[in-house]
This record gives structure tokens, C-alpha cells and sequence, in this order.
């Protein structure tokens, strides 16, 4: 008797190219939702791809040579991978090769800020937004990661909206548990009262307009309304986070603001310190011009830190978690937010912290990606 030959398992393959270009926000979203797609597939297999050429931590000469070997060498071996009919790819950024439009795919879209501005992008990534119409069209999936821009993906390319399938961001492990106290973080001591902004220094995060809040914030503190208002010690400012394409002009600005020493620029941080540095901080103040998500919102309400965004894309939404949601990018409105937060030391109640670690969870994320894709239960 001939025994019935075991069908292989069905194989989903992640795109994980963004963790060797950045260490921003949707790198992050990659790496959690790869490893949390890995821990949940069983009997399927989940398998990573990485292209070897990183970007990342390298400068001058090197970087351009990687990103040319990049495009060069990796994307076409990666469009040549040989794949059985029953696979599926999860590209978690639309730079996907004209070869897998044949292939059964779903595509993340984090944002569409850089279709609607191509400023916002390299010159490199500029050229890669010129196939998204295509690439959505052939999509068998597509995910955004917020009803904003869900919405925004139906309405500009006339995709219905029930094609769209959610897929939020959320908290990583370190953010579920009351973290250590720091003193230092990357070799810089922490100041016991200070500002919080976390995002590359990329044109659409809006420092320019944070460093203005600041200065006039610092301007107030020197020369009170009242001479009988009591004396504090200073605010200090902390910029964090990935490394960005843009970020020597604006560093540049940062030298020549008239409170740069008050300044702290940490760059990339670890993601045991995260939570520690959010928890520490007197708010997070986060006037992004434009946002897909704006997962620097969710960790800091999560730690208790009150939260300062401008209502504008995604960032709306954040005001039933208890941020605080402005109207306008109005210096003086920004400067009275965070005076108020930092007289009256403002944190956010533990009823709404634990609200938001049970409403973004990466688990749940992974499995309506994985129910999506692959018909798993």
C-alpha cells in the first residue's frame, strides 16, 4: 500500500530589508512583526529575508556602495528566489521587485507621506514611490497600520476600503513592565526635568517647530509673567532616535539654537532603555507634520509620560488614550501645554496606561497578518 506523500508546510517569507536601512519606527514594526509571525506559525514555516548589504551605521563611501550592492545584487537574488506555488511574501515596505506582481503577495503601508511629497525621501526612495500604484494593484493582500492611513490608501488610488485590512502597531515586552530607573543613557547623564522627542531628524517630524517651542519655553522660564513665580530647575530638551538621511542641516540648526547646551542629542537607543527614558521624561512633545501611526505616542502614554501631538493624519486618534491632541502648530498654544504639564507634574493614570498596552499588542497584529495571508487559525 503506498503511503500518501506529507504536503510540505506552506512557507510565508518576510521582507526584513528595512532593520539593515534604519532603526526608525518602521523597522521596528518589520523586526515585531516577523518574530511574532515566527512564534505563532506553527505548522507553517516563517522565513526572514535580510539582504546582507546594510546601510545602517555606515557613512560616506561605504553607505553608497552598500545601497548600490543593495540594489544591485540583493533585490534581483531576492526576485529570483525560487518559491513554490502555495508560498506568500509580506513585504513590510513597497519596494517590492517587479517579479513577485506574479507572485502571491500582501504589502504593509506605513504611510503615504512620501506619494504625497516626494521632499520627504532620498532621492533613492523618491524613485522606489513610482511603482506603488502597480504594486498595489497586484497586491493579493494590503495592510495599513491605522485607519488614517487606510483611508488614505482607498482614497488615493480608488482601492475599497474593505480591501484594506488593519494591521496597528504595538508595545514591545520592555513596555509591559515598570522598567529600572537610569542615570545615563549612550554615555549621556539624564537631567532630573526634561522634554522627550523620539523620531529620525527627518523634514516630516517638524524639530524646527520644537526647537522654536523650546526656545520660548526656556524665554518664559528666565523672564516670568510674575516676579513672585517660583523658581525651577530647567527643562532640558532630548532629541532620540534613528538615524536619518536628513539629519546634518538640522544639526547644524540644533548647534546655532541659543539653547543648544540644554540640548541632548542621544540618537539611537536601545530598546531595554526605551521605556526608562519615556517613564523619566516631564512629556513627550511630538508636533509631526505627518503620521502613519505615531508609535512614539503609544510608549510614552504607556510609561505615564502625557503626550503633546498636533491633530493632524494619524495622530488624532491618540486623544481617547489621554494625549494631548492641539489644534494648531501655534507656539504659544505649545508653550502653555507644557507649562501646565510641568507645574502641575501631569502623568497619565494607570487606568489609561493599562488601557493602551491592551489595545496595541504586536500578537494580535501578527495574527490577523497570518489569518489574512495564509488562512490560519
Amino acid at each position: 500500500m503506498k503511503l500518501p506523500t506529507k504536503r510540505p508546510a506552506k512557507r510565508l517569507w518576510v521582507d526584513l530589508s528595512l532593520t539593515a536601512q534604519t532603526e526608525a519606527g518602521s523597522a521596528v514594526y518589520a523586526w515585531e512583526i516577523c518574530h511574532r509571525l515566527m512564534r505563532q506559525a506553527m505548522p507553517m514555516q516563517v522565513l526572514p529575508l535580510t539582504s546582507p548589504f546594510r546601510v545602517l551605521d555606515r557613512t560616506g563611501i561605504r553607505r553608497k556602495f552598500n545601497a548600490l550592492l543593495r540594489d544591485l545584487l540583493w533585490r534581483p537574488v531576492l526576485a529570483g528566489l525560487e518559491a513554490r506555488p502555495d508560498d506568500c511574501f509580506l513585504f513590510t515596505n513597497t519596494f517590492v521587485p517587479r517579479k513577485f506582481w506574479h507572485r502571491k503577495f500582501g504589502v504593509i503601508i506605513l504611510d503615504l507621506g512620501a506619494w504625497h511629497d516626494r521632499a520627504l525621501l532620498s532621492w533613492r526612495g523618491r524613485l522606489g514611490t513610482r511603482s506603488l500604484p502597480t504594486v498595489l494593484a497586484h497586491a493579493a493582500h494590503i495592510f495599513a497600520i491605522s485607519e488614517y492611513t487606510a483611508q488614505d490608501v482607498a482614497r488615493e488610488f480608488a482601492i475599497p476600503r474593505h480591501r484594506i485590512n488593519l494591521a496597528s502597531c504595538g508595545l514591545s515586552k520592555a513596555f509591559l513592565d515598570p522598567p529600572a530607573p537610569l542615570t545615563t543613557i549612550n554615555n549621556v547623564s539624564l537631567p532630573p526635568r526634561y522634554l522627550l522627542h523620539v523620531g529620525s531628524l527627518e523634514p516630516k517630524k517638524n524639530i524646527p517647530f520644537l526647537l522654536q517651542v523650546f526656545a520660548q519655553l526656556r524665554q518664559q522660564d528666565e523672564n516670568p509673567a510674575s516676579p513672585q513665580t517660583e523658581a525651577r530647575p530647567s527643562c532640558k530638551l532630548i532629541l532620540t532616535g534613528g538615524e536619518s538621511w536628513h539629519d546634518a542641516s538640522l544639526r547644524q540648526t540644533i548647534a546655532e539654537h541659543p539653547y543648544s547646551e540644554d540640548i541632548l542629542i542621544l540618537g539611537h537607543v536601545a530598546p531595554e532603555d526605551l521605556p526608562a527614558l519615556y517613564r523619566q521624561a516631564a512629556a513627550l512633545v511630538f508636533p509631526s507634520l505627518l503620521e502613519g501611526f505615531g508609535l512614539p505616542v503609544i510608549e510614552a502614554l504607556s510609561q505615564g509620560t502625557p503626550a503633546l501631538v498636533q491633530a493632524n493624519s494619524s495622530l488624532a486618534q491618540f486623544v481617547a488614550n489621554g494625549a494631548t491632541v492641539l489644534n494648531t502648530f501655534e507656539p504659544d498654544l505649545w508653550v502653555r501645554g507644557l507649562q501646565e504639564i510641568l507645574a502641575s507634574e501631569t502623568r497619565i493614570p494607570e487606568m489609561q496606561r493599562q488601557a493602551v498596552r491592551e489595545a496595541f499588542n504586536w500578537d494580535r497584529t501578527a495574527a490577523i497578518i497570518r489569518r489574512t495571508m495564509l488562512g490560519a487559525t
